[in-house]
């Protein structure tokens, strides 16, 4: 797992309340007990920490730690794009 992973569970679990050693990558939000409100929140201090914006219709199918992954990845490349074009 990487240092950006490893920094997306640890915010979970810090965000969530939740015991960090029961998330993985492949965790399911809702058998983690994250509500859509949780999930919000988790997300709101992702873009704080990385200085990214997430649209809103991006997080409507997120339903997972993987696709949280994703959706942050993507945001930080894009940002990296924006910051050096090739």
């Amino acid at each position: 797992m990487d240092k950006l992973e490893q920094e997306i569970l640890d915010t979970i679990a810090e965000e969530g309340d939740i015991d960090r050693g029961e998330i993985t990558p492949d965790s399911n939000l809702y058998d983690l007990g994250i509500d859509s409100l949780s999930s919000l929140e988790i997300m709101v201090a992702l873009e704080k920490k990385y200085d990214i914006t997430i649209a809103e219709k991006r997080l409507k199918n997120v339903n997972s730690v993987r696709e949280i992954i994703k959706v942050v990845s993507s945001e930080l490349r894009k940002k990296q794009r924006k910051h050096y074009p090739a």
